[in-house]
């Protein structure tokens, strides 16, 4: 016990220490969860807050119409708020206003009299001669009256007139005198400026004359003020040299003065400021002594570490000898010491670990918690750096590398969708053999016809005409029809129709041909003129994608050339300054009348709100423009020039007052109306067609597959830039050119347009506006927002079902079709197409082997065809597309292959050894630890009664269970290395390419088990399909079997009136031979001589029988079943051997589809004429009538 109380200290300590670590882990704790529940709060905040602004957002929509019924009001209000105040103060200015009107009336008074005086004056000169003809008349009848009166009173005028001109005469002087009078000081005025402008004049005079000798008097006076400088300088020097000691003398004397007088003024200075110097001197000496003892410092720490050594040797010793009493000490307690301390840690072990028993049971449901949140964020962690990080870690696939595993669901799934496929390629060859044994049967029925109505024209001729039926059939349509027209009944015209048939339905399905051939159009650079002829025969290949399958296979084949042109792309403004091909199919495809009716509802009622019915709206936004406008419409409202200068600098003008409010006032309505386009576009996302919609995803894909590194904003963007100026920009700067409205803008509303399309151009192509744009930067933070906006329309806008969905057509669609896809082309347009394919098959088809080289064999020249078919000039052909199952070879299939091997390979190698990348583990060592989790790892996956099958499990790959770890390294190592000679994987990053497929896989798995089931739903309807397909195509064989038999068997039923026999004629012997002998054939005999069947041609030649046997030879031909006839050859009553064959009525038919024109028959000695010996028998064994 007293050892105890010896060491109370230390144990004090000992449990202060065990308290405060205690603290530690409590006060650790519960500031862990004091920011745990700080996070919560904030993410619980910003839920709240988030859904309060959603509310908010759906409140303010919900209100929409109120609010802008309140700011209709609003606005209503304010308008007639300015029409009051504009009245008031017309009524304050009602004065002014009136005295204007007085003016302009005593204007336009003033302006009546005026014309009125001129057209006076115009007519004065008339006015005159006629005033003056009779004031001459009236006046001379005057004077001749006053004559004679004044001859009366002649003395007493003579009297009054001298008085009267004396009186005038005296009035006029006299008041001539008083005028002098008043005007006397005018008149002197008058003189003084009339002499004071002859004086100014001759100042004016002399001022001129001397300004013309400026020069030269400037000259003299320089002159004459430099000689009297140099006179005074040289009297001055003379003086000073006369008196220079007593100057120097003086100057001395001055100069000691001032240097006393200043030497007293500085010491009476220092005498002041003596304080200040003491001051000074001490702060000094301060500075000196610390940078003395700084010095000394500096010395003393250059030997810092020696004298720390020293201390530590001094501290060291102490210590090591206090140190050595203590354990003398100690060595005497040591048994009781081990006792104590084994006690202390025993009892401190135990208090311990019941703090934490008791801790943990206390906390045992909240520990658990925590731990299944870390492990939960752990995973997410882990789970989100494989979905959405680039380059995700080792250890990242390798903790979801299960959920590559296929189930036995999935694995049966797999084996029933290749099964059925297997089944629906079978079922198609078979219906491909009944379709052709099909059209065979219909080309036999169509010459059975066609022979029909040829014999029916023959015994019409007889009737008619009379004369030789042979002579007749010889000229006929079938001896003479065109054999290249693509609708005879031959053999040749027959292949080349099929083969036509084939190579545009191969160039309507297969996209790759045209999609390359698009791509050599643009790297050609062919002319405009040539590339719109390829326009149109493509729009004409495709019926103008008028037809649902026409449709899709359009833009399938513009989706195929996308890939192709952005595949050749090195960066993605390569893409988007490219001037493709496609784009002009798919501008023809976008002229239909339902994109029209789209742009029409897009921008038609914005721009007949907006711009239509608002003549008044300027939305120029140019200050230089903005600012001559208003002084224009100032000058026409006043009717007098305004005082502003009209060329300023644009900086002059933005600050005038009325041109910043306009300009203010543009830019808001700019900025409305940019607005408003987005939200219709928004609206009427929905309704935008499917085509360019499917045509901007493929655009994203293309460009989301080639750049990786891209972000899919970025991209989104391209594709926003190119839906603008491809569809949206023609609709917006000249909306009457695509329907969107009806009449013609004028240039202001056109310029208009040209300022909105210059703001969304901008949206569009993601930049803010910069410094050729500087007065539109205004609205760089509306552009950044409408940015972010545009690339959300974007977003949405691709977010389109696949083509196969929304057409509901797939690879298999026109083979289970029962009626064959129909396309109606010109015999012109069949041609050029064939003509630019040959010319371009190098570049449409590179393999050799293709089945489109074939095809292109089979037609031969598109020239010859074209001379030879010219007789169907450019008439309208229908053509039945022939639908064939291609296989198509991957060209990568072996790469994808080996890429496939290697992934599984490298999934298992990452299940059993670890490393920070890759190819660390790669090269890493094989350790025995290491094959043993091999072997454990293949008996778990491999076992009989497991579940699951491997990832990329196939037939066709290695086998893995039968390889060791070495060799399963070895085969990845050798796979890697050939992976990266072909270029598909890095060594520069460590192989991540790998691992990122592999990423890949795992996110798109749950996607690719949907796709597989849709697939396998529709291999089930194909299959389906194709077996109602064969069910119908055998119902129409046994129909035209059927057909075919009825149809001979009645032509053959000959139940007309029969045929009277004249006695005594070759053919009634023969007819009596035959009754007595009991062979009368069912359908009849006719026996001919040799001579006979030659005059009428069907006998050519009969090797062996000269021209005297001829009469004598006979040839029977008879019919006893239907479609067969026996041909006979006899001298007499006595067969000939060897001249006996039964001839098929299809084997005639045949020769006369091949254009044969002979047959031969008893072993190659008879020689007939084909299409005369059908005129023969259906003559003679069918009905005609």
């Amino acid at each position: 016990m007293q050892r105890l109380w010896d060491e109370e200290e230390w144990l004090m300590d000992l449990q202060s220490r065990i308290r405060g670590d205690f603290t530690r882990q409590i006060m650790g704790y519960r500031l862990e969860m004091r920011n745990f529940a700080v996070k919560l709060q904030s993410v619980a905040r910003g839920f709240l807050v988030r859904r309060r602004m959603d509310r908010r957002d759906q409140i303010l929509e919900a209100l929409e119409p109120d609010i802008l019924e309140l700011q209709n009001m609003i606005r209503a209000n304010k308008v007639r708020n300015q029409v009051q105040n504009l009245t008031s103060q017309l009524e304050v200015c009602a004065g002014p206003i009136r005295q204007i009107q007085a003016i302009s009336r005593a204007f336009l008074v003033r302006k009546n009299h005026t014309a009125q005086y001129e057209e006076t004056k115009e007519t004065a000169a008339t006015v005159e001669k006629l005033q003056a003809a009779v004031r001459g008349a009236l006046l001379r009848g005057k004077v001749e009256q006053d004559l004679q009166e004044l001859d009366a009173q002649t003395h007493a005028i003579t009297d009054l007139q001298a008085a009267a001109r004396a009186l005038l005469t005296r009035n006029d002087i006299g008041r001539q005198q008083e005028q002098l009078k008043a005007f006397g000081p005018q008149w002197t005025s008058l003189q003084a400026f009339a002499r004071g402008l002859r004086a100014r004049k001759e100042t004016d005079a002399v001022k001129a004359e001397l300004d013309k000798h400026i020069n030269d008097i400037g000259k003299l006076q320089a002159f004459a003020r430099a000689t009297a400088v140099r006179r005074d300088v040289t009297s001055l020097l003379d003086a000073l040299q006369e008196n220079e000691p007593a100057v120097i003398d003086l100057q001395a004397f001055i100069r000691g003065a001032l240097e006393r007088k200043r030497v007293g003024a500085d010491l009476d200075a220092l005498e002041e400021q003596e304080p200040q110097i003491v001051d000074l001197q001490s702060n000094i000496r301060g500075f000196l002594y610390r940078k003395q003892h700084q010095a000394f410092l500096d010395e003393l720490a250059s030997h810092t570490p020696q004298i720390v050594d020293l201390q530590s040797i001094l501290r060291a010793m102490m210590e090591r000898a206090r140190v050595e009493d203590i354990m003398a000490e100690l060595e005497q307690e040591e048994e009781s010491i081990v006792e104590f301390q084994a006690a202390a840690k025993a009892f401190i072990v135990r208090a311990r670990f019941e703090e934490k028993r008791r801790f943990f049971n206390e906390n045992m449901q909240k520990v658990i918690k925590i731990q299944s949140f870390v492990r939960a964020k752990v995973q997410g962690e882990a789970y989100k750096s494989l979905t959405t990080g680039k380059n995700p870690p080792v250890n990242a696939v390798k903790n979801f590398v299960h959920l590559l595993n296929d189930s036995d669901f999935d694995f049966n799934e797999e084996i029933e969708f290749e099964r059925i496929r297997k089944t629906v390629v079978q079922q198609v060859r078979q219906n491909e053999l009944l379709e052709n044994y099909i059209d065979q049967l219909d080309i036999k029925i169509a010459l059975l016809v066609k022979n029909k109505i040829t014999l029916d024209e023959v015994v019409r001729h007889q009737h008619n005409y009379g004369g030789n039926s042979m002579g007749f059939l010889a000229n006929s349509s079938m001896s003479s029809a065109n054999q290249f027209d693509l609708k005879a009944l031959n053999k040749s015209s027959r292949k080349k129709l099929e083969s036509y048939q084939q190579l545009f339905f191969n160039l309507q399905t297969q996209p790759q041909y045209l999609a390359r051939l698009f791509k050599r159009i643009r790297e050609q650079g062919t002319a405009e003129k040539e590339c719109k002829r390829i326009e149109l025969l493509m729009m004409s290949l495709f019926g103008y994608a008028q037809k649902r399958r026409e449709e899709y296979y359009l833009l399938k084949l513009i989706a195929r050339s996308i890939r192709e042109e952005i595949a050749g792309a090195r960066a993605v403004q390569d893409f988007i300054r490219g001037n493709y091909f496609w784009s002009k199919l798919l501008s023809n495809y976008t002229r239909s009348p339902r994109d029209r009716k789209y742009l029409r509802d897009l921008l038609g009622p914005l721009i007949r709100d907006n711009i239509v019915e608002d003549p008044a709206l300027d939305l120029e936004s140019d200050p230089m423009q903005i600012y001559r406008s208003a002084i224009n419409n100032t000058e026409l409202a006043t009717g007098r020039p305004d005082q502003r200068p009209l060329d300023v600098p644009r900086e002059v003008a933005i600050r005038d007052p009325e041109t910043r409010r306009l300009f203010i006032d543009h830019l808001r309505d700019l900025r409305e109306i940019c607005d408003q386009v987005f939200m219709a576009l928004e609206d009427l996302l929905h309704k935008m067609p499917y085509g360019l919609r499917f045509v901007c995803s493929q655009i994203f894909e293309g460009l989301r597959q080639q750049f990786k590194r891209e972000s899919p904003e970025s991209l989104l963007q391209v594709v926003a830039n190119w839906l603008w100026r491809f569809y949206l920009q023609p609709a917006v700067t000249a909306p009457e050119n695509v329907g969107v409205i009806e009449k013609t803008l004028s240039p202001l509303q056109k310029r208009n347009l040209s300022e909105v399309a210059k703001v969304i151009s901008q949206v569009a192509s993601g930049r803010p506006f910069g410094g050729e744009n500087v007065y539109l930067q205004p609205l760089n933070a509306f552009i950044a927002d409408s940015i972010e906006r545009l690339v959300q329309i974007t977003g949405d806008l691709i977010a389109v079902p696949d083509a196969e969905r929304t057409f509901d057509i797939d690879e298999f669609n026109d083979l289970y079709a029962k009626n064959k896809p129909t396309l109606y082309i010109k015999m012109t347009d069949v041609f050029a197409i064939h003509n630019l394919v040959a010319s371009e098959l190098q570049t449409m088809c590179p393999n050799r082997e293709d089945v489109l080289r074939e095809i292109m064999h089979d037609l031969g020249s598109a020239k010859n065809n074209e001379s030879e078919m010219n007789a169907a000039g450019s008439s309208d052909i229908q053509m039945f597309l022939t639908p064939k199952l291609h296989d198509i070879d991957d060209p990568e299939a072996d790469v994808k292959a080996l890429f496939m091997e290697t992934k599984r390979c490298v999934l298992y190698i990452i299940r059993v050894q670890t490393g920070t990348n890759l190819l660390d583990i790669l090269i890493k060592p094989i350790s025995p630890e290491d094959e043993h989790k091999w072997h454990m790892l293949l008996r778990d996956d491999f076992a009989d009664g497991s579940k699951t099958r491997g990832a990329y499990s196939d037939s066709n790959m290695i086998d893995v269970t039968r390889m060791s770890y070495q060799e399963l390294k070895r085969t990845a190592l050798e796979n890697v290395m050939r992976l990266e000679k072909l270029g598909r994987i890095s060594k520069h990053n460590c192989y991540q390419d790998v691992l990122n497929a592999i990423a890949l896989d795992i996110r798109t798995k749950s996607r690719r088990r949907v796709q597989r089931q849709r697939e396998l739903e529709g291999v089930r309807m194909t299959l389906s399909n194709l077996h109602e397909k064969a069910k119908y195509l055998e119902q129409q064989r046994k129909s035209y079997d059927d057909y075919i038999e009825q149809a001979m068997k009645t032509l053959q039923n000959k139940k007309g009136k029969k045929r009277f026999l004249l006695p005594f004629t070759k053919q009634y012997n023969h007819q009596r031979e035959l009754e007595r002998s009991g062979r009368v054939p069912k359908f009849g005999s006719y026996k001919y001589s040799v001579r006979q069947l030659s005059e009428k041609g069907v006998l050519v030649s009969w090797t062996g029988v000269g021209e005297r046997d001829m009469g004598q030879i006979n040839l029977t031909i008879s019919c006893d079943e239907v479609g067969v006839f026996s041909l006979e050859g006899s001298r007499g009553h006595i067969q000939i051997p060897g001249a006996s064959a039964l001839v098929p009525i299809e084997d005639l038919l045949q020769a006369q589809f091949e254009s044969h024109q002979f047959m031969t028959l008893f072993e190659g000695n008879l020689k007939l004429n084909v299409n005369l010996l059908l005129h023969l028998l259906y003559k003679k064994f069918y009905r005609t009538q």
